[in-house]
């Protein structure tokens, strides 16, 4: 019985730890936008900077950005009230050369009118120091 409780555990950890490794799922989730044009004219429209989330395939740094924290009720809020929300997976998407790094994840905030990165935070960084840029 008790090996079976533990597998259980196991599964159910691993099944969320594993939740948010795919940034569609997380997008739609979230309710972020995954298209870079359709998330500019949106931001245009709505006069609110550009919130931009690079990630890519099995980056665990991604993943824990995603998972610990904006993923976390106030922080949505937050990002959903004074931006407009893309995230980008730049292996599977074609994501514009100026937002390339060579490491992941990025986040930009970006003004829709000029299209200029106005702050970058360089992958993961614990929360207090993360949520300091927005």
């Amino acid at each position: 019985m008790v090996r079976v409780l533990i597998a259980i555990a196991l599964t159910i950890l691993s099944l969320q730890a594993a939740f948010w490794d795919d940034y569609e799922i997380f997008a739609k989730y979230m309710h972020y936008e995954t298209n870079y044009e359709k998330a500019l004219a949106r931001a245009q429209k709505e006069n609110k900077p550009l919130f931009m989330v690079v990630v890519t395939d099995g980056c665990p740094f991604c993943e824990k950005l995603m998972d610990r924290i904006l993923t976390k009720d106030y922080v949505r809020e937050f990002i959903a009230k004074k931006y407009v929300p893309l995230i980008m997976n730049k292996e599977r998407q074609r994501v514009p050369k100026k937002f390339l790094r060579p490491f992941e994840p990025v986040t930009y905030i970006v003004d829709p009118a000029s299209e200029q990165i106005v702050d970058e935070i360089d992958g993961y960084m614990e929360e207090e120091h993360y949520l300091w840029h927005l």
